[in-house]
């Protein structure tokens, strides 16, 4: 008795302390899951069925014809486009990023500190701020409504963040293993590609994860710097839905959403053991 009673004690306090941690997980399911469910639902009715009044949440009959009605020349484009632009937006953010967060970490000097507070700040800057000056710029040099252009410009939005985030995961590296490199004969870019990448690909899978996210619910650049319709992005898509119409395009706008969804979903699912170990090992100081 005397065993069991200090058991069931820890049992009781164990539960009580995670009893906040729950509510707040079930307030949050509340507060998120009622908007996702009902835009399933809504994708999922007739055109009829989303103008019923009281309306339902199981869609009676259920009807694939909003996720037909997406199958159209313009709407394939809106996701290729998407998809080109978040890819190399990518690469190329990697391919700037990783070198230079890596002189950043292993450099250091009071010019290199500066050089990163500029960064930061430059990255607080609203993107609509310089939108003008570019578009200008690249209509001069006839890259206007180009895939490079808005390449470049999503990564140079994206640069600041990367390069400072990645310089968190390479300064918990220890030096001690780059300098053991250095005396077997391997050079600054072996040491890098080698040893340095494979030990932060936590950190890449993250900062990939949070490009493709940025680039692929980015509204302002495509509405602002993609000025035809062959060039527009998801989000355009999304948008172009509301100011078309009304009744039977719900529907549809529905099914675009759901669709328009199961990238970033798919995405992160598939990263997310890289991704939370990405989370974690980040911010702890080795």
């Amino acid at each position: 008795m005397s065993i069991t009673t200090p058991r069931r004690q820890r049992r009781l306090a164990s539960f009580i302390k995670a009893v906040p941690a729950w509510a707040y997980i079930i307030l949050s399911a509340a507060v998120v899951l009622p908007p996702v469910a009902w835009i399933v639902s809504t994708s999922l009715k007739t055109g009829s069925g989303t103008l019923e009044f009281p309306p339902r949440w199981i869609p009676a009959p259920f009807s694939s014809e909003g996720y037909v009605g997406l199958l159209t020349s313009t709407n394939i484009r809106f996701f290729v486009n998407s998809l080109i632009y978040a890819g190399g937006s990518i690469v190329l953010a990697l391919a700037i990023c990783i070198p230079a967060a890596y002189v950043a970490t292993r450099y250091r000097s009071r010019r290199m500190e500066t050089l990163m507070t500029g960064i930061l700040v430059l990255s607080m800057v609203p993107a609509i701020v310089v939108f003008i000056a570019l578009y200008s710029m690249f209509v001069k040099t006839a890259l206007i409504n180009t895939y490079p252009m808005m390449i470049i410009v999503y990564t140079a939005i994206i640069c600041g963040q990367t390069i400072l985030f990645l310089r968190n995961f390479i300064e918990n590296i220890p030096v001690e293993i780059e300098e053991a490199a250095a005396i077997d004969g391997c050079s600054r870019m072996q040491i890098l590609w080698r040893i340095i990448l494979p030990l932060i690909r936590p950190g890449i899978a993250a900062v990939a994860i949070f490009i493709f996210v940025f680039v692929w619910n980015d509204f302002l650049v495509g509405t602002v710097l993609a000025t035809t319709e062959d060039m527009k992005t998801v989000q355009n898509g999304i948008v172009r839905y509301i100011t078309t119409g009304f009744g039977s395009f719900w529907g549809l706008f529905a099914a675009f959403i759901v669709v328009a969804f199961i990238p970033v979903l798919s995405i992160f699912l598939a990263f997310q053991r890289w991704f939370v170990a990405g989370m974690t090992s980040g911010g702890v100081k080795g």
